[in-house]
Order: structure tokens, then sequence, then C-alpha cells
């Protein structure tokens, strides 16, 4: 009686393992069956049936050492799964995995925005180490061939998914046994990533003429939504900034190259073509070999490399080769608060354009990244609020942006020596406030265009640059991109308009005839040619948010902010 009481226990924590972490399931076959996939159907049920009777050969198998080497990843699995759609509301894919690999050293800020879903997936954690290791009190005689079968069937699955989505160029894993699949995953990422990224860039080919500039700044804010940062004044947010904008030109809202800063800041600096994105991505000349060919002095401002503590790893897939090709890198210390990291980046970018040299300037601000509450002073008695359109949550991120980008792009302007100075601020990406998704970084199907809705702004003095922007920003709004600032800075270092033109279809200095978008996931073409494009209309924010809307108590930036909202949607 209590061997039968132990198995129903076991069987009873293997059903509630499997339905906890296998969202999604029933809604899958469905799908299949109504669209008349039947191939498809037929491979996804054998796969199922094939996981199914590989968990159980795990769980039941007599071997106590075989159920907890088995418990360990399969539980850790579904855990991930489960605690992924906590805060997604969907489940992750291999583009995500290359996502979470690349932005590793940001785990910490990551675990603490998203807090809300540890305890969970712990627990369900637990739950899958139970069930899988727990004895099923059965007792029962089985060859030794039959023993070690039993053990390595669960490695099956696995491998059938990894195949499935090479064949599916990295598609394919939705809905499969999440026990299996985030293994499944994580190996083929590590593999990919591991044998097919990095290539030796093409070499400049296009001959540099007289530069249109002596210093060119590219400013990219982080995790910056344009409907926060306005040049109109005495806005809400940004009023500080928006008394220095005469110097600005601004195209935004405009819509950034990618929904994560890693891709996003490698397609601004490998020079991407939006018409041969992935070729582009791979073997174009980065950014600094085109700024040093047009006689350019080159720096890298790196405000987050504090955050960086994995050895010898650079940010936003730099590698030691790009990182070859600039003269002067001041990576910021973990010992310097959040909130100060914008300021002491403008300090060094002041210092750098003081110099009166040729110089092109690139610089990765700490914005508004997340936890937002870490990026003002002040917040220690300040409670965040989950991940959404929560009132407290607001309210740290406007605060955030009041301090550190309102004041310091304010600095910045107000400071700058500005004889032949030209300046490009935008950001990484924006944000996505519906509740119960990611901010930024989604994947696949499961982009939210808030992820890519981004400022961009140019300044310059000179009064013939200055007329060329106006005209294009004036004649064409709601239709930049970050697939326009390359070719632009292209011409500002002096490479000729009709050789830049032949390259890129667009430019900040010329025309903007295309529809925006943004793509996500592989832009490396790790898995295939044709990474995910999603259109995205800039101008989305306007109809459903108005910063005018927001009314912030504690104006004084430093001082704690409440933020009112007036039936303002910020998803």
């Amino acid at each position: 009686m209590k061997a039968v009481l132990l198995s129903a226990a076991k069987v009873a924590l293997l059903v509630a393992l499997l339905v906890l972490t296998n969202k999604g399931l029933v809604a899958r076959f469905q799908v299949l069956i109504d669209e008349q996939r039947l191939v498809t159907l037929v491979v996804f049920s054998a796969l199922w049936m094939c996981a199914l009777a590989a968990v159980l050969a795990a769980a039941f198998h007599p071997s106590p050492v075989v159920r907890t080497v088995w418990a360990l990843p399969l539980a850790a699995a579904g855990a991930s799964a489960f605690g992924y759609h906590l805060v997604q509301g969907s489940e992750f894919f291999i583009f995500d995995v290359l996502n979470f690999w690349a932005a590793r050293h940001e785990a910490g800020r990551a675990m603490a925005f998203y807090s809300a879903a540890v305890g969970p997936s712990i627990l369900v954690f637990g739950l899958g180490i139970a069930a899988i290791a727990m004895p099923s009190g059965l007792s029962f005689s089985v060859s030794p061939r039959i023993r070690v079968a039993q053990a390595l069937l669960p490695a099956v699955p696995i491998v059938l998914i990894a195949l499935v989505v090479i064949y599916r160029e990295g598609k394919g894993s939705e809905a499969m046994p999440k026990q299996f699949s985030p293994i499944s995953l994580a190996a083929l990422a590590a593999y990919k990533l591991g044998t097919g990224m990095y290539v030796p860039r093409d070499p400049v080919a296009l001959q540099p003429g007289r530069p249109l500039v002596r210093a060119l700044v590219m400013m990219v804010d982080e995790s910056m939504r344009a409907d926060f940062v306005s040049l109109d004044p005495g806005n809400a947010v940004t009023p500080a900034f928006a008394e220095e904008g005469r110097r600005w030109i601004d195209f935004g809202p405009a819509v950034s190259s990618g929904n994560c800063s890693n891709i996003s800041n490698a397609m601004l600096r490998f020079m991407a073509e939006r018409r041969n994105l992935v070729a582009s991505v791979v073997k174009n000349p980065t950014i600094w070999q085109y700024a040093k060919a047009a006689g350019f002095r080159t720096v890298f401002i790196d405000a987050q490399a504090g955050f960086i503590t994995v050895y010898g790893k650079l940010q936003n897939y730099m590698t030691p080769t790009e990182a070859a090709w600039i003269d002067d890198i001041h990576k910021l210390d973990d010992d310097i608060p959040a909130y100060s990291l914008d300021d002491e980046l403008v300090r060094i970018a002041l210092e750098e354009l003081a110099r009166g040299d040729r110089v092109f300037i690139y610089a990765n601000k700490n914005g508004a990244h997340f936890p937002y509450i870490n990026n003002a002073p002040g917040n220690e008695a300040v409670e965040q609020g989950p991940p959404g359109d929560d009132p407290a949550t607001l309210a740290a991120y406007t605060k955030a942006v009041r301090w550190s980008t309102d004041r310091t792009m304010a600095r910045l302007t107000k400071e700058a020596n500005w004889d032949g100075t030209t300046m490009v601020y935008t950001a990484d990406h924006g944000q996505n406030f519906s509740t119960g998704r990611l901010t930024h970084c989604s994947s696949v199907t499961n982009v939210n265009p808030n992820e890519g809705i981004v400022p961009l702004m140019v300044a310059t003095e000179d009064q013939a640059l200055r007329d060329r922007l106006t005209a294009v920003a004036r004649n064409y709004p709601g239709k930049a991109s970050h697939f326009a600032i390359a070719p632009t800075l292209l011409e500002l270092m002096g490479y000729a308009p009709s050789d830049v033109s032949a390259i890129y279809d667009l430019s900040l200095l010329s025309h903007l005839p295309n529809e925006p978008q943004l793509v996500s996931d592989d832009i490396f073409g790790l898995f295939g040619t044709r990474p995910n494009w999603h259109p995205v209309d800039p101008r989305l924010q306007a109809d459903t948010a108005d910063v005018s809307l927001l009314e912030l108590d504690g104006g004084i930036p430093g001082e704690p902010v409440g933020l009112h909202r007036s039936d303002a949607r910020l998803n």
C-alpha cells in the first residue's frame, strides 16, 4: 500500500510539473489542427510522445543516481521556462537564448527588476527535483541493457528538438516540452556562438574627402522611450534639455534598428545596411575603421562597463579586434553609483571635445536601464513596483529620465565645444510598459512596437548642415530610423554622397523614403539569412500616450518624484 501511495504521489507531482511548465500546449495543437498542418502535427505529436516517455524513463529509473542526474537539468529547464512565462507571458526561443548570453553580465540587474518571478521559479525547480528524483516505491527487475537505454532516453528529445530548430532556421521550438527544449536551445546557441559568429571584416573601400565636421559624437542612450524625451519648452520630463533645444534638429519619434541593446549597438557600429542586413553586419567595416580612414581620432565611452563581471567580455558584441581600432577607451568603474554614470560620461566627452582635434566619439549612456530606481539619487525609500504601467514603475522611470538624461544632455549641449562639432543623439531601444511583458528584447512574434520607438536628434551649429537636416526632418515625419544614421555619419566624415548612396538608400541629410522597421533575432545569420523584421509606426505613442498628461510631484531633480496618470496608456 505504501508503494502505491508513493507512486501515486510521484505521478501527481510529475503531472503538476508538466502542466505548470508547458503553457500553450493545447493552443498549439488547436492551431495545427485548425490550419490542417498534418505533417507538422504528426511530428509535433511524435516528439511530445518521445518527451513524455523520456520523462518517465528518467523519473522511474531504478538508480537514484540516474534520477538525480536527470532531475537537475530537467527541473532547471522547466523552471526557466516557467519564470520566463511569468515575465513575458510567452515562451522563449533560440534568439532569446542568444540575447541572454550576450547580456549575461546584466543578470543581476535583470533579477532585481523581475524579482517577482524568482521565488515562484525556485519553487517550480524544487517541484521538478522532487518529482523526478524521488523514489517511486515500485520494485521491478530489468536487464542492464534496458537500464542503460532508460538512462539515455532523455537525451533523445533534446537532440530531436535541436534538429527541428536547425531545420526551421531558428524557429520550430514553439510549445515543445519545456523539460527539454531549453536544454536544446542552450546547447544549440552555445555551438553556434562558438563556431559561426565572427569572420574578418572588410577593409574600408571608399575614399574619404574633406570632412564636413571637426568633431562627431554618437550618443546612444539606454532604454529611452521617445515620448519621454521632448524639446518642447516646459515639458514635464526633460525641461532642462528643452532649454538647450535650439541646437537640436528633432527627427523623432524614430525607430531603432533593433529592440535589444546588443543588436542595436552592433548594427550601429557595424554600419548595417537595411537591404543587405546579415552580410553587412558580419562583413562591413566598423564605424571605427571608417573614422580612422577619414583621419579622426576614435573614442569609446562605456558607462555600463562596470556591470560586466565576466572576465574579458566586451560590450554589445564588441571583439578585441574591433577594440583595436579605438584610440581611447573609457570604461566607467563599478565603484561609480549608477545615477552618477552619465555625469561621468558627459565629463569625459566634454574633455575629449575640448582638445580641439578631429575626433569621433561613440558613447553608451546608462540612461534609464532597469532597475529604474538605481538611476536617480534619493530612491532609498522609493518602491518601483512591478514591471508594467504600474504608477510606481512609471514614476521611477520618469525620475530616471529626468536625472540621467534631462540633466546630462542639457549639460553636454550647454558646455560642449561646438566649433565644428556635430552630435547625434538616440537610444538603443525603447520600453514596453505592458504588464506581464518584457520591456524590450522580445523575439519572433512577441515584439511590441514600443520596444523600438526612440528619440533621434542631431545638433550642429553649421548652418548648411542645419538647413539640410531640418528639411529632411520636416519633409519625412515619422520616417526616421537607426538605419539612416550610418550613411549620415559617413557623409559627415567626408565620404562622397554618391559613394554613400550607392550602398545606403536613406540618410538624415538627404531623404527617408521607407516606412521604418526594426529587426530582431538573428542579425548574424547563425541560423539563416532572414531575421525577423517588424514594421513600426513611431507615431504610435502620440496616439496612446502624452507626456503632458504626466503630473510630477517634486520637480527638483534628485528629489523623489511621484507620477499621476490621467488616462494615459503607456503600453
